[in-house]
């Protein structure tokens, strides 16, 4: 019979280890709240829903605690009334020379409430990914977190923390 103590150490460290970063502790500042717009594809309106889904993912997944991305704009009940700091939008071209390569190229920006952009970049996807939308996905989810990053780092370092 195994030992009582050792399954039970074992199943508290793998519980520890499936605890997402975003079961933090509240007292932890998070980011700004960045909301994901519908994007415009002038050649192809069908790959909206694709690409905002792939963006959201990555950067979920990238962010961590410099953001926290959020599906509505406006006031919920959830962010105490807030609403979004920030709009992520952009537009989309999606290139296929053969049918079966494609490549993305955007111009992303993160515009504030007030509608001052605070962020933009030009991004593409890379030329050897075998998902050109997740690429584009990523790489503008590494840009943007980059800069939040930054920022957030640039703030903590005036406000003495």
């Amino acid at each position: 019979m195994k030992n009582p103590v050792l399954v039970l150490l074992f199943g508290t460290v793998l519980l520890t280890a499936q605890t997402p970063k975003s079961a933090a502790p509240e007292a932890v500042k998070q980011g700004p709240r960045i909301f994901v717009a519908e994007l415009h594809f002038p050649s192809n309106p069908d790959w909206d829903g694709l690409v905002r889904s792939k963006l959201i993912s990555s950067l979920v997944q990238d962010c961590g605690s410099d953001c926290t991305v959020v599906e509505a704009v406006g006031p919920t009940q959830d962010d105490d009334g807030d609403g979004a700091d920030g709009v992520l939008t952009g537009d989309i071209l999606v290139q296929s020379h053969d049918q079966r390569h494609y490549r993305v190229q955007g111009a992303m920006r993160l515009v504030d409430k007030n509608g001052k952009i605070l962020w933009a970049a030009t991004i593409y996807s890379s030329p050897f990914a075998r998902s050109a939308t997740s690429s584009f996905a990523e790489n503008t989810a590494k840009k943007l977190s980059s800069f939040l990053k930054k920022a957030n780092s640039e703030t903590r370092e005036r406000s003495g923390l």
